[in-house]
């Protein structure tokens, strides 16, 4: 901020016109409001000698005195103001005079029009008068200190309709500190709100932690005494920046983040498959069938000729021969028998989990309850978290692979029980029925 002595050559150039403006001013006020007396004088005489019959020689000096008496009071009250008074009755007086003035000029000529157009110049004449007045009020208030300076021009869209609160805290701030111009007083709001909040936070941060220790009570005190910007500006000094920015980083990794989409995809869609190994595989690899063990020579018997076979017939039976041989059923009411070495083994030996060739082959689904349909008893007391172990340790699956395969264990085990209570309730009609006959 330049010193007073010290001031820039531009604005030496502005306080100078503004100086020859207020001159040139004051004169067009004057003359303005001569002209303007005139005119209402002319109505007030004019309607004096026609509607009261007042001789002209009388007619001029009294409603001048009824035009002029609203200004007069007016100075009064304006003197009176300067000094520290409100003057409301001669401010109150002054208002009725003029309003007398306008009201006669107007009921005393029967031309309305005429009637209007001198009531219009005394009302104006008035009012000119009036602003002029409280123009040098403020100034001298202004000067002496008892009057905010005036604010920077905000601008309507880009600021009060955009940010109204904090153009607003910028107007007041720029009312308290003249120094500040348009854009700092707006940065002065800003960092001024930007304080509120963070004070905010940091009180009731402090006072949760203090209530953890002693009553509410001495919690409010403390926040009372404490220095909450100190505590603030403290904070900001030992904050580890890199380290919450090394933070965010292993969050934002492209590693991380695909891992998480692909485990985010195959919770979302649990019926869809896991992709294999085996799917990577190119396409002439794939459709190679797999290799079936060698199975001793049968002696040659003699058959008879059976019928045509159709080719659905033969392609039905490779793919017999490709999928699993299904589990053997048991006949109704006949339950399995199992020993107590298939549900403990001897724990001397540890068992070792080496799936057939059959169980590795097709799909995911189909090796989950191929495994399941041979290493694992009908009655057998595991839940499904366990038993999704036993096949992922088996089948040697990913985590990927582990989280749709609880589906599918999920599915079989659900089969295996309503199958189970089926023949159950089979066993039970069996034992109900010959008793009622």
């Amino acid at each position: 901020m330049t010193s007073p002595g010290k001031a820039r050559p531009g604005i030496v150039e502005l306080d100078a016109d503004l100086q020859r403006t207020v001159r040139r001013t004051s004169y067009m006020r004057q003359l303005f409001y001569f002209v303007v007396l005139l005119v209402a004088l002319a109505g007030q005489v004019s309607g004096a000698v026609e509607a009261l019959g007042i001789p002209l020689l009388w007619a001029i000096p009294a409603v001048g005195a009824l035009e002029l008496g609203g200004i007069v009071v007016l100075a009064n009250a304006d003197v009176r103001r300067r000094l520290g008074e409100r003057a409301t009755a001669s401010r109150v007086l002054s208002a009725a005079i003029a309003g007398f003035a306008v009201a006669f000029n107007w009921m005393a000529h029967e031309n309305k029009l005429l009637a209007g157009f001198f009531a219009g110049m005394s009302a104006l004449g008035y009012l000119v008068w009036l602003m002029h007045t409280e123009n040098q009020r403020r100034d001298r208030l202004r000067a002496t200190g008892d009057l905010p300076p005036t604010t920077p021009a905000y601008e309507v869209v880009g600021h009060w309709i955009r940010h109204p609160w904090i153009t607003l805290r910028a107007k007041n701030l720029a009312k308290a500190d003249e120094r500040l111009g348009l854009y700092t007083s707006l940065a002065a709001a800003r960092s001024e709100k930007r304080k509120e909040v963070r004070t905010k936070a940091i009180a009731k941060v402090l006072h949760r932690k203090i209530r953890a220790a002693v009553d509410p009570t001495t919690a409010d005190i403390a926040v009372a005494v404490y220095d909450l910007d100190e505590i603030a500006v403290r904070l900001a000094d030992g904050a580890d920046y890199d380290g919450l920015t090394a933070l965010i980083a292993a969050d934002l990794s492209p590693a991380r983040l695909a891992s998480d989409a692909r485990v985010i995809s195959v919770v979302d869609e649990p019926h869809r498959p896991a992709i294999t190994e085996a799917a990577q595989e190119p396409v002439e690899e794939q459709l190679q069938l797999p290799e079936v063990a060698e199975v001793p020579e049968a002696p040659e018997v003699p058959v008879a000729p059976q019928p045509a076979v159709s080719p659905l017939g033969e392609w039905r039976g490779e793919i017999a021969e490709i999928l699993p041989p299904p589990a053997p059923r048991r006949a109704r009411g006949q339950s399995k028998v199992v020993t107590a070495e298939q549900i403990a083994p001897d724990l001397g030996d540890e068992p070792t989990l080496t799936p057939s060739r059959a169980i590795r082959e097709g799909s995911l689904r189909s090796q989950v309850h191929a495994a399941l349909h041979e290493h694992v008893p009908d009655n057998d007391p595991r839940d499904t978290m366990a038993l999704t172990s036993f096949v992922g340790d088996l089948l040697e699956l990913n985590d990927v692979e582990r989280l749709t395969a609880s589906n599918y264990v999920r599915t079989w085990k659900r089969e295996v029980d309503a199958g189970r209570r089926a023949s159950v309730n089979g066993r039970h009609l069996q034992d109900v029925i010959p008793t009622k006959r």
